[in-house]
């Protein structure tokens, strides 16, 4: 069963429909004539959480002493947004193309539409600010040739194209690649004039500022291990976190004396809501919330870039209320996905996994026996009830996307776009995008 509009969710859509209301006042004088217009960006830089909707961000902010860092920021930009693609409930790729070109698609699709003559390439964000001399980068703790990166990079109609999305890429002039490594990721390391790093040794002097950025650096970190899981998988000091990348993105980028475009993803909250998981999810959106904290403390005391957060669609129908039992997520030590492994290896009896890494120390019968029967999913079904959690989804079915609508949020020049009520498209994003980078 798919859920799409929940009574908390619609608290929340409300109350930014009326943030988004007052902003529009604000904004005009007294007369009803617009102000001046603002001064244009010269910076852009765009975040997204992944499968993120406004219960996923409810349940990072309360997991974080109640407040998100991202809330402290003063957005001058409120909005919600729909989602749905050619197809109706949208995929990532087709939200994402949303995003990056300002256009509809099918599911599926990155940066191309139909038409009758056929698929067509259309511009992307990326593309339109490398016209303007801007330079360029993109940010996942996923790898560069999933959906989301891919829609900003690349042009083709099947998202699985993983060796023709890396050689689109290739053949952009990108300054700034950071992600997790793949199959085809040498396409891009065998490029002339890049600096390649490989592990967060190797970064660190970049970071602490005792070497200097290059023009152009990328950055292949292995398979990114979940927020939730870096102990336990060992890449503590080795691995580095989303906050650091984007660090790396800006000091690279912002040398470019015209101005730069950013993507940043957290594309692993998605894989929490799939597997219907409220400890992942709340670490990853925490995650992003750093990420979003660095850039804005690097922006804070300029006048020159926009920053805009959103997801690109909802997953999983999730719904935190008044009654989930935070305590007991913030007990949780691992993901679902860690803790079945090492059920499904034979490493770790059901019983001790639990009480090791989720704080459960009287599981029943009837636990027990769901997870011996369903697997991960039913560590998920234990751990929602016990947290007072709901999903659109239970049994051996993990969560899937829905068509909630999304939150956006703007801050810096150009930031007042970003204020519409009702619900838009998440094509205006992108058509705002376009514009915000065209100068």
């Amino acid at each position: 069963m798919r859920k799409c509009f929940r009574p908390a969710t619609m608290a929340a859509i409300v109350v930014l429909l009326i943030a988004a209301l007052a902003a529009a006042v604000v904004a005009a004088s007294p007369s009803g004539a617009a102000t001046p217009s603002e001064p244009v960006a010269k910076n852009v830089i765009l975040f997204i959480g992944d499968g993120m909707g406004p219960e996923e961000m409810q349940l990072g902010r309360s997991l974080n002493a109640g407040g998100l860092l991202l809330d402290g920021i003063p957005w001058t930009g409120r909005m919600m947004i729909d989602t749905t693609s050619l197809e109706g409930i949208t995929d990532s790729a087709a939200a994402a193309t949303a995003l990056a070109t300002g256009r509809e698609t099918n599911n599926g699709w990155l940066s191309m539409i139909p038409t009758d003559s056929g698929p067509l390439a259309v511009e992307t964000v990326l593309e339109r600010a490398e016209d303007w001399d801007k330079a360029t980068g993109l940010v996942t703790n996923a790898d560069i040739a999933s959906a989301t990166p891919g829609a900003f990079g690349a042009h083709v109609t099947d998202r699985d194209l993983d060796f023709e999305i890396t050689t689109d890429m290739a053949g952009q002039s990108i300054e700034g690649l950071f992600s997790g490594s793949w199959s085809y990721d040498y396409l891009l390391r065998e490029l002339p004039g890049v600096t390649n790093l490989y592990s967060l040794n190797e970064l660190q002097p970049y970071l602490q500022g005792s070497t200097a950025w290059t023009p152009k650096m990328y950055g292949f970190f292995g398979a990114m291990a979940y927020p939730l899981d870096r102990e336990e998988e060992g890449v503590v000091n080795k691995q580095p976190t989303l906050d650091q990348l984007t660090t790396a993105a800006i000091g690279v980028l912002a040398q470019d004396t015209d101005g730069f475009f950013l993507m940043v993803e957290q594309a692993t909250i998605d894989s929490g809501v799939h597997s219907r998981d409220p400890g992942w999810v709340g670490a990853d959106v925490n995650d992003l919330d750093r990420a979003v904290k660095a850039a804005y403390d690097w922006a804070k005391g300029r006048s020159d870039t926009l920053i805009v957060v959103t997801g690109d669609h909802e997953t999983g129908g999730l719904d935190v209320t008044s009654k989930t039992n935070y305590k007991a997520i913030k007990l949780q030590k691992a993901t679902t996905e860690w803790m079945w492994g090492l059920i499904k290896a034979g490493k770790m009896t059901i019983k001790k996994t639990l009480a090791t890494y989720a704080g459960i120390t009287n599981p029943t019968a009837a636990e027990l026996a769901l997870i011996a029967r369903n697997g991960e999913m039913g560590i998920s079904d234990v751990l929602a009830a016990r947290d007072k959690v709901t999903w659109g989804w239970s049994g051996t079915d993990e969560g899937d996307h829905t068509a909630t609508p999304l939150e956006v949020r703007a801050w810096g020049p150009g930031a007042g776009a970003f204020n519409l009520l009702g619900f838009p498209d998440n094509e205006y994003i992108g058509d705002q995008l376009l514009t915000a980078v065209s100068n």
